[in-house]
C-alpha cells in the first residue's frame, strides 16, 4: 500500500509506490505533520508544522480521504473496511499534508514497520501513499513533503524502506534500490488432504479476533527479512490485494494462519502467522493443497533446505499475474542485504 503520485490512471496493489517525475524541489508554504484522522499536537517547528503526533483510532480525516481516492479509487474503502474490522489506518500512519483552505492537496505518509534483520528486531520507517492533487502536479510538492517526511523519520529510524515502480524519483532522496526474490523447491508427489477444521477466515468477530491474536503473537516468519506488525499493514495489504479474507486460512492443530493459493499444482505461500514457525512439511500438511512445488514471497531460511531463489521484478510478477508486487528501495542500513530475500508482501506498506 506504499503509494505515490502519477499521472495516469492506476490500478491499485497493496505495495505501489508512484512518483510524478515532474515534481521538481521547489519550496512550499505550510507544511503539516498530522495524525491520519486529522489531529496535530503541539509544533515543535515553524508556524503551521507539527512534529508530534499522537495515534489515533479515529477514521481516516476526510479531507486526506478525498486526496487518496482521487489518485487511488480504492485506498479509502480499503481503509475504512480495514478500520471497521478494528485496524485503523490512523492508529498506523503519521500524515504529512500539505493544504490549500481546507483541502489537501498533498500527502506522504510514515509508518512504524517492526521488521526482524539479521535476526535483530528492528523498528523501520515505512514512507507510503506519497501523492499530490492531480490538478497541483509539476509543483513540488511530492518533493517538499518527502523531505519533511524524511527529516521526521531521520530522527526515529536508521533504516526507512519503500516499494516503487519509479526509482528514479526517490534515488535523489538517498534510497537505494534492493533486489528482491521468490523461493520455490519441489514438494515430495504425495496426495494431500486438508485436515479436519482447516479452513478460511471469515470477516466474523471470532476469526477477526483469531487473527488478530496470532498477529500479536506472530514470530518473524524469516529471520533474515521477517515482519512483527501488528495488523494493520496485513488488513489493509490483504483488503487492497483480494478484497477479502478468502487466502488466509486457520489451521486449528498448530493454531497458526496461513495466507495462500494454488496455481496450477504450485503452492503459493504469501505469509505465515503464528507464535512459532513450523518446518516446511508441517506447513505443506496442514495446507493439504494437491500441489508438486511452492513458491514462497518471504526468505525461507526457516523452513528448511532445497529452495531455489528466483530474482523477481515487476515484469517477472506480472507474467505470473501479480499486481502486488513493487520493488523495494531502503535509505540507511540493511543488515541482510546481501543475502537473498523479500520483504514479505503483507508487510509491504
Amino acid at each position: 500500500m506504499a503509494l505515490a503520485e502519477n499521472a495516469r490512471p492506476h490500478r491499485v496493489g497493496p505495495v505501489d509506490v508512484l512518483a510524478d517525475d515532474r515534481d521538481q524541489d521547489i519550496p512550499v508554504a505550510c507544511v503539516h505533520l498530522i495524525t491520519c484522522s486529522g489531529g496535530g499536537e503541539p509544533s515543535q517547528g515553524s508556524a503551521g508544522y507539527n512534529a508530534v503526533v499522537s495515534p489515533t483510532t479515529a477514521p481516516i480525516d476526510p479531507s486526506i480521504a478525498t486526496l487518496l481516492g482521487r489518485v487511488w479509487p480504492r485506498v479509502p474503502g480499503a481503509a475504512a473496511r480495514a478500520g471497521a474490522l478494528g485496524f485503523p489506518w490512523a492508529a498506523a500512519s503519521t500524515a504529512f499534508v500539505r493544504r490549500e483552505g481546507e483541502r489537501v492537496v498533498g500527502h506522504v505518509g510514515v509508518i512504524e514497520l517492526p521488521l526482524v534483520l539479521a535476526g535483530r528486531a528492528v523498528r523501520v520507517g515505512s514512507i507510503h501513499a506519497v501523492c499530490t492533487d492531480p490538478e497541483r502536479r509539476g509543483r513540488g510538492l511530492g518533493a517538499a513533503l518527502m523531505e519533511d517526511a524524511l527529516g521526521a523519520c531521520e530522527r526515529r529510524y536508521e533504516t526507512i524502506v519503500l516499494t516503487t515502480e519509479i526509482p528514479d524519483f526517490y534515488v535523489r532522496f538517498g534510497f537505494r534500490s534492493v533486489r528482491e526474490h521468490a523461493f520455490a523447491r519441489a514438494l515430495p508427489m504425495r496426495s494431500r488432504r486438508p485436515p479436519p477444521g482447516s479452513r478460511p477466515l471469515a470477516e466474523t468477530p471470532d476469526d477477526v479476533g483469531r487473527l488478530r491474536r496470532l498477529l500479536a503473537v506472530r514470530a518473524p516468519v524469516s529471520e533474515r527479512l521477517g515482519s512483527l506488525e501488528a495488523g494493520t499493514v496485513f488488513v489493509v495489504a490483504l483488503l487492497l490485494t483480494w478484497g477479502d479474507l478468502s487466502r488466509v486460512h486457520y489451521h486449528p492443530a498448530l493454531d497458526m494462519v496461513t495466507v495462500h493459493e494454488v496455481r496450477d499444482r504450485t503452492l503459493v505461500l504469501y505469509d505465515v502467522v503464528g507464535a512459532s514457525i513450523p518446518a516446511l512439511e508441517t506447513i505443506v500438511a496442514a495446507i493439504g493443497a494437491d500441489a508438486d512445488r511452492i513458491v514462497t514471497f518471504f526468505s525461507p531460511d526457516r523452513l528448511g533446505g532445497g529452495f531455489d531463489a528466483l530474482p523477481w521484478d515487476k515484469a517477472r510478477a506480472a507474467s505470473h499475474g501479480d499486481a502486488w508486487f513493487a520493488g523495494l528501495m531502503v535509505r540507511g542500513p540493511l543488515p541482510s542485504e546481501g543475502e537473498t530475500l523479500m520483504l514479505p508482501p503483507l508487510s509491504r506498506t
